[in-house]
C-alpha cells in the first residue's frame, strides 16, 4: 500500500470523526433551540439524532428533560455516564440500584460496571458520598445473582407484594423470620436489602447490617424502620406502629374480656375507648417534656399508657384493692388545683418545646378525663363491688390532682 493510499485513508477517518463531530454538536445545538423554544416532540428527535452520535449530553437530556419509559430513562442516563457525563453516573446508579427499589430493575452489577467505565473515560467523575456507595455495591455483588424470575414464580410474588417504596425489604423482613421462605436466611435477607430500599442513605446503613449478618450468620431480624431517615418513611413507620398496635390492643382485649369476673366484659371495650382518648389528649397537652426527655413519641406514650391501664384492670380482676383513705376531700383539692392552674395558663400559656398549652387545651383534656373517671369506676365496681364507684372515682381523682399538679410545676419552670 502506498504512502499516498494510507495518507487518504487515514484523512478519511479523520474526516469522518470530525464531521461526526460537527453533527453531534449541531443536532445538540438544534435541539436546544427546539426544547427552548417550546417544540418539544422537535426537540427530542434531534437529541435522539445526537445521542446515536454518542454524545453524552444529548444522552442525558432525553432521559433528564423529557418523559419516557424507566427502561429508556436508564437506558439513556447509563449511556451518557459511561461516555463520562458525572451528572448521569448519579441517576445511573440511582435508576439501577440506590432508588430502584425493584426485584427486576435493580441490578448492582450493571450498577458497578458502568461506575467502572466512567472513571475509565473521565477519571475526575466523582459521587457523594462515593465510597460508601461503591463498598455498597460491591457487598450486593458478593451475595451473588438473584434469580428474581425463579423468585417470584416459587413464591407467586405479586405487583402487590412489591409496589409500595418499602415492599420488597418487609420481604426482606419476612425471610429475616423465617415462615414464608422457608427457615431464616441471612443470604436471602440481603438479597432481598438490595433489590429493595428508595433512598440512598438508608440502603447503604440496611445493606451494612444485612451483610454483616450474613458473613457472620447470624440470623438477626431485618426491620424496615430501623431506617427511614425522611419524612415519608416515618409516617409510613408510624402507620404501621398504628396497625400494629391496633393489632396488639384487638388481641390484648380480647384475651383479657375473656378473663374478666361479674360479667364485666361488656364495659370493657367502652372503658377502653375513652380511656385511650384521655391518654391521646394528655400525652399531647400534658407531657411534652415528657415524652422528649425519655425520647418517646406520642404514639409510645399512649400506647404504654393504654397497656398499663389494661394491667391495671387486670389486676382488680384478680383481686387488687387500693387503699382508699383520704385526709383531704379529692374532689375539692382537684378543684383547687385545677381553677390555679387554668388561671395561670389564662395569664400565659406554657411555651415548651415550640408547642403551646393554653387553658382551652387544659379544659378539653379535663372532659375527656370526666369521662375516663366514669367510665373505668364503673368498670372497676363491676370487677371489685368491694369499693364503691363513688371510691373509685375518688381513687382516679387524686391521681388526676398529681397530674395536674406535674402540669403546675412545668408552668413554674417555664417562668
Amino acid at each position: 500500500m502506498s504512502k499516498s493510499t494510507i495518507f487518504l485513508l487515514v484523512f478519511t477517518s479523520f474526516f469522518h470523526q470530525l464531521t461526526f463531530a460537527q453533527s453531534s454538536v449541531q443536532y445538540m445545538q438544534m435541539a436546544d433551540k427546539a426544547f427552548d423554544a417550546g417544540d418539544k416532540q422537535k426537540s427530542l428527535e434531534l437529541y435522539r439524532k445526537a445521542a446515536v452520535l454518542k454524545n453524552p449530553d444529548a444522552h442525558y437530556a432525553i432521559a433528564y428533560k423529557f418523559i419516557v419509559t424507566q427502561e429508556e430513562s436508564i437506558y439513556h442516563f447509563s449511556e451518557a455516564a459511561k461516555l463520562g457525563h458525572a451528572a448521569a453516573l448519579d441517576k445511573a446508579l440511582e435508576g439501577l440500584f440506590f432508588r430502584s427499589s425493584s426485584l427486576t430493575v435493580t441490578n448492582p452489577q450493571l450498577a458497578y460496571d458502568i461506575y467502572l467505565q466512567a472513571k475509565k473515560v473521565n477519571p475526575n467523575v466523582e459521587m457523594y458520598a462515593e465510597e460508601a456507595e461503591v463498598a455498597t455495591l460491591n457487598k450486593c455483588i458478593e451475595a451473588g445473582y438473584f434469580d428474581f424470575k425463579k423468585f417470584i414464580n416459587q413464591y407467586k410474588i405479586t405487583e402487590k407484594d412489591t409496589i409500595d417504596n418499602y415492599s420488597i425489604w418487609e420481604l426482606a423482613e419476612d425471610a429475616s423470620r423465617g415462615g414464608r421462605f422457608g427457615p431464616p436466611n441471612p443470604k436471602l435477607t440481603l438479597q432481598l436489602v438490595c433489590k429493595g430500599g428508595w433512598v440512598p442513605a438508608e440502603k447503604i446503613y440496611a445493606v451494612r447490617d444485612a451483610y454483616d449478618n450474613w458473613k457472620e450468620n447470624k440470623n438477626a431480624k431485618f426491620n424496615v424502620c430501623d431506617y427511614p431517615s425522611n419524612a415519608e418513611g416515618e409516617a409510613y413507620c408510624k402507620q404501621r406502629s398504628k396497625k400494629e398496635d391496633i393489632k396488639n390492643y384487638s388481641e390484648r382485649l380480647k384475651k383479657l374480656s375473656g378473663r374478666l369476673k361479674n360479667n364485666a366484659a361488656p364495659l370493657l371495650t367502652p372503658a377502653f375507648d375513652i380511656a385511650k382518648q384521655f391518654f391521646d389528649s394528655k400525652a399531647v397537652i400534658e407531657q411534652h417534656s415528657v415524652s422528649l426527655s425519655k425520647n418517646q413519641s406520642r404514639e409510645q406514650l399512649v400506647l404504654n399508657q393504654s397497656f398499663a391501664y389494661l394491667d391495671f384492670i387486670d389486676s382488680i380482676n384478680n383481686g387488687y384493692s387500693p387503699t382508699i383513705n383520704f385526709i383531704t376531700d379529692p374532689d375539692k383539692e382537684l378543684n383547687e388545683v385545677y381553677k390555679v392552674v387554668i388561671a395561670e395558663l389564662l395569664k400565659s400559656p406554657i411555651q415548651v418545646h415550640g408547642s403551646e398549652i393554653t387553658d382551652i387545651d387544659l379544659k378539653g383534656c379535663q372532659r375527656l378525663w370526666i369521662k375516663y373517671r366514669d367510665s373505668s369506676a364503673k368498670l372497676f365496681t363491676k370487677l371489685n363491688p368491694s369499693i364503691s364507684d363513688a371510691d373509685w372515682r375518688k381513687y382516679l381523682t387524686k391521681i388526676r390532682t398529681g397530674e395536674l399538679k406535674q402540669l403546675q410545676a412545668l408552668r413554674k419552670s417555664k417562668g
